[in-house]
């Protein structure tokens, strides 16, 4: 509305004679004109800033759900490394070289045999204890891996290893060896077992061969288990004349 240097003037309505409106109420008109344009305005930029906040809200929301999605989906995956440290003369752990895959790491030959020494004793071990039984299985399923599993589920269904208290049977290593075939060992061992139904004690001679390799632990709790990947890939076990 423009106002400035307006006089009003005076006319009629339906005949009656409306009275002149003195400039200094127009002015106050005007004013408030002005007034009501301004918090008008204000009320539009107070609108505008609430929506962009909410879009920004939204915005971090829809990120923060899609992060919270991506860590579930991929809770379970585990890169894992391994460093390698030595004990210097002071007793104290030193760090060689930088940390490495965990497949491009080779553990030495001592590591696989100790794996397969305890892989034959949790497998053959009989006791009293399904709990026990159990844990012990499932180490040997985190170090199997490959055609090796197959053979071990169809073991598992053939002497029910968790149908506890009908044999006892323990397990004493002789020797773990490295055979001419690239990964691969030969495990013997005796086996001293008793039954329910016979109290006496029988001893027999057993032999493995194994092939060994890596795999990446697909969870944490295979990782902490078995840090370093190690497993049986396949073997055949036999029982000695």
């Amino acid at each position: 509305m423009q106002t400035d240097g307006f006089i009003p003037q005076t006319g009629s309505d339906n005949g009656h004679t409306l009275a002149p409106v003195p400039p200094d109420e127009w002015q106050r008109i005007e004013q408030a004109y002005r007034e009501i344009q301004r918090r008008d305005s204000s009320a539009e930029h107070r609108t505008w800033r609430a929506e962009r906040i909410a879009l920004a809200l939204l915005g971090l929301l829809a990120i923060a759900l899609g992060a919270v999605l991506w860590l579930a989906t991929h809770a379970h995956t585990v890169q894992a490394f391994v460093q390698v440290v030595q004990v210097d003369e002071k007793g104290q752990l030193v760090q060689v070289g930088i940390p490495q895959d965990l497949l491009t790491y080779s553990p030495p030959e001592g590591l696989w045999m100790d794996m397969l020494g305890e892989w034959v004793r949790r497998v053959r071990w009989r006791g009293t204890d399904a709990t026990l039984a159990r844990a012990e299985w499932a180490w040997v399923y985190r170090h199997t891996c490959g055609q090796a599993r197959r053979l071990l589920q169809a073991l598992e269904a053939q002497e029910k290893p968790f149908e506890t208290g009908k044999v006892l049977r323990t397990v004493e290593l002789k020797s773990v060896t490295k055979t001419p075939v690239p990964e691969s060992y030969q495990v013997l061992w005796v086996e001293s077992m008793t039954m329910k139904t016979e109290p006496t004690v029988k001893a027999a001679f057993w032999t493995g061969t194994f092939s060994v390799g890596r795999y990446r632990p697909p969870t944490l709790v295979d990782t902490l288990e078995n840090r370093l990947g190690l497993c049986v890939t396949a073997y055949d076990l036999s029982l000695q004349p």
